[in-house]
């Protein structure tokens, strides 16, 4: 049986508008978890354990792109615009396939860090990348 399992080497973020994110190079891409807030429904006659029902609409969390500065790259830019986000996930060696797995949403870049600066480390940014629930999230598995 072939070996199953990958790291995340390989990996890419894109913005449909800014290009910028295409020439970050990234550390670590985290996206954020899709949930489901539960809600109290307890009344004045419950005794013991608190009566809870699912929401009726899933939440995302946001994306957080961890990149290497570079002072040559163009910087992502907050502009409150809508853009889409896509991430594409690497193909392992052990695979047929020739497509990788994708995560595509809509939303906002909401937070830009530039790195700090210090003797010993290496400078480190971050883009937070909110999705607004208007197109997606919608993962689609590689082929």
């Amino acid at each position: 049986m072939p070996l199953v399992g990958d790291t995340g080497n390989g990996a890419t973020f894109t913005l449909t508008t800014q290009t910028a994110a295409a020439s970050m190079k990234i550390e670590k891409i985290g996206i954020g978890e899709l949930s489901l807030d539960m809600l109290d429904i307890s009344t004045l006659g419950t005794s013991t354990i608190m009566e809870r029902m699912p929401s009726d609409l899933q939440k995302t969390g946001d994306i957080t792109v961890d990149f290497v500065y570079s002072q040559s790259a163009t910087a992502v830019t907050i502009t409150g615009l809508v853009d889409t986000a896509t991430i594409t996930f690497p193909i392992a060696p052990a695979q047929t396939t020739t497509t990788g797995a994708t995560f595509v949403c809509s939303g906002v870049v909401t937070k830009f860090k530039l790195p700090d600066l210090q003797n010993g480390n290496v400078m480190k940014g971050q883009i937070v990348f909110s999705p607004d629930g208007d197109t997606g999230p919608a993962y689609t598995r590689g082929g």
